[in-house]
This record gives C-alpha cells, structure tokens and sequence, in this order.
C-alpha cells in the first residue's frame, strides 16, 4: 500500500509534541492506516521556550514504518526540513504598537536619507534650475512644478513598484519585500539544515 507524504520546508508550533500532521500533507487509500500515521509521535521538544530542530525524511520514514512495515512510502516534498518551536505569548497592545511605529520611523528616515543622498549625488537640484530656465527663459524662484511631478511621481512609483500601499495591493502578485523574505528565509533554513548535518544535530535514521 502507497502512502504519500510532502513536508514544509519549516513549521513552526507553539507545542512541544510534533505529530505527523504538524509537519507534514499525508495521502493514503486506507483512511485508518492514514489516521494512525498522522497522530503518530515524531518528536518532542524537552526545554526552553524557543527551539528548533532539523529532520531528515528518513526519520520521518522510519516513524512510519512503525505503524505498518509493509507500506511503501512515496516522499513528494524537501529531504530535509526544520521544526521550530517557540512558546504562545500574549503581547501587550502597547508594545505591539510600539513595534509598528518603530518599524515605520525607520523606514520613513531610512528612505527620506537614501532619497536625498541620491538627489545630491547626482545634482537633482541643480538639473532643475537648469532645465527650468532653459524653458522659461529665467532662474527659478523656489519650488516650481518640476519640483512638484518629481516628488508626485516618485511616490506614485514606489507604490507601484512595491505593488503595495496601506492595506491595498494593486494586484495579487507578491511584493518585493515579500519575494525577498521568502528567498531570505530559504537561505537561513538551508544554512541552518548544512549546519545540523555538519554537527550531526540533525534527526535522523541514524540518531
């Protein structure tokens, strides 16, 4: 009998018991068979609130093979994933908005400094005065319209670019920031499963 099973690259729980349906999609023909596999035990984290551990398919494999010998497990996912655990807290309201505001202080000083230092490098200002008075036929006054479509412009580019304002996405297409933390959290879940193989951390068929 053909038992299917795909992993995530990385769960995380907030429980110290991982069953099999913590952690990983299970397909089998025999619901009864399927059932007793998704409630079989896997692991069981043992102290601290934070942890993380890696596992080998092959574990996961072997834990199955406890329920039945004679299953034939067909592995559609990674080879190798991370559980991480990390104990439910309540936050306080203050300190969840405490965070929110920091995270939009830095990031409006942080673009405002890169958007001027940009400017200055490349001399916005004096391009301005220059092509202003080419066209009106005198030095500019102040901020002039040119000023004015730069500034509405690059804002209405970063809200397109970043596909995102607000609340409001101008399509379903995942965002830069989004694409990024995805390509970011692989890297750190790949580095951290080549270390616990190194150190043999790593649960497997073996440990």
């Amino acid at each position: 009998m053909n038992v299917y099973i795909k992993a995530q690259d990385s769960v995380c729980l907030n429980h110290k018991e991982i069953k099999m349906k913590d952690i990983l999609s299970l397909y089998c023909s025999n619901k009864d068979i399927e059932q007793a596999i998704k409630n079989k035990s896997v692991y069981h984290f043992t102290k601290g609130d934070n942890q993380r551990k890696c596992f080998s398919i092959l574990k996961v494999i072997e834990k199955i093979k406890e329920v039945d010998k004679t299953l034939d497990i067909m592995n559609l996912g990674p080879q190798d994933f991370i559980v991480y655990y990390k104990k439910e807290q309540e936050e306080s309201k203050i300190m969840h908005y405490g965070k929110i505001l920091f995270v939009i202080l830095v990031a409006f000083f942080g673009a405002s400094f890169s958007i001027m230092t940009y400017n200055t490098d490349v001399g916005i200002e004096e391009l301005f005065y220059n092509v202003y008075e080419m066209i009106m036929g005198k030095a500019p006054n102040g901020p002039n319209l040119l000023h004015i479509s730069y500034t509405a412009g690059l804002a209405i580019g970063i809200i397109i670019f970043f596909n995102h304002a607000g609340k409001i996405k101008l399509n379903d297409d995942p965002t830069p920031f989004e694409v990024q933390m995805r390509l970011y959290e692989r890297d750190v879940n790949d580095t951290l499963m080549i270390d616990a193989d190194r150190k043999e951390e790593e649960e497997d068929v073996d440990s």
